[in-house]
């Protein structure tokens, strides 16, 4: 990710928690991309139990995350399970109701008809979505799905702080996206039999706890230094 996009979209989801008096969260991503792109709505949800969704936030009622997330059906439900961005330029279009049959129809009848939808990637492994919509058909350009992505990752970095209960990062925080972490996730996941999402939170837990950063923990995971134990608690280093 440039530094300065970065930079950029965390001013905007920081400025949009400031004006109504707020802390930053996954929330403000949200409202702040709708603003930033002209969109007409936008919504969040993370993987849950396997192979399922689970609303996050959404900008508005009977919005299309909210439709996918109980049809399990959908560009949002798409992109989760594949880890690739999924974009609908015209939901009423044949090739929409073709594809989405019980989705597209719906969403086209609370107004929606422009749809993409951006994973929330852990490295290989695709954690939730954010869907990003519009009431009139249109493709998005190369420059706008560039700042999608970069709301989808901070979109993500702030829901694994709240889960966390633990201090908000901000900008410029990579540790998220070293291949450490990720290995280090799917090893935690695996050894505890949980999801991959619950493990980057028990990560995150841990290292702030200890007051080292994500990496250090992750690497110490890597090189089987660490266990993280299954009831919560900080684990031990060797």
């Amino acid at each position: 990710m440039a530094t300065d996009r970065v930079l950029r979209v965390w001013a905007a989801v920081v400025d949009c928690a400031r004006r109504r008096g707020e802390h930053v969260s996954s929330r403000h991503v949200c409202l702040a991309v709708v603003d930033a792109l002209s969109l007409s709505g936008a919504g969040l949800a993370l993987a849950g139990r396997p192979g399922a969704l689970e609303l996050v936030y959404a900008t508005g009622a009977d919005g299309p995350t909210e439709l996918a997330v109980n049809l399990g059906e959908g560009p949002g439900v798409d992109a989760a399970g594949s880890g690739t961005l999924v974009v609908a330029v015209d939901l009423a279009a044949q090739g929409g109701a073709g594809r989405w049959p019980a989705f597209a129809p719906e969403a086209t009848a609370r107004g929606v008809r422009a749809l993409y939808s951006v994973p929330l990637m852990l490295g290989a492994l695709s954690v939730g979505v954010l869907d990003l919509h519009r009431d009139e058909p249109r493709e998005p350009g190369t420059e706008e799905l560039l700042d999608a992505v970069v709301y989808a990752d901070t979109a993500l970095l702030l829901a694994i702080d709240e889960l966390s209960g633990v201090p908000v990062r901000g900008a410029g925080e990579a540790a998220l996206w070293h291949a450490e972490v990720h290995q280090a996730a799917g090893m935690v996941a695996v050894q505890l039999g949980i999801p991959v999402l619950d493990a980057l939170v028990r990560l995150r837990v841990h290292a702030y706890r200890r007051g080292q950063p994500l990496a250090e923990v992750a690497r110490a995971v890597v090189d089987r230094r660490l266990r993280l134990p299954g009831n919560g608690s900080q684990g031990r280093l060797s």
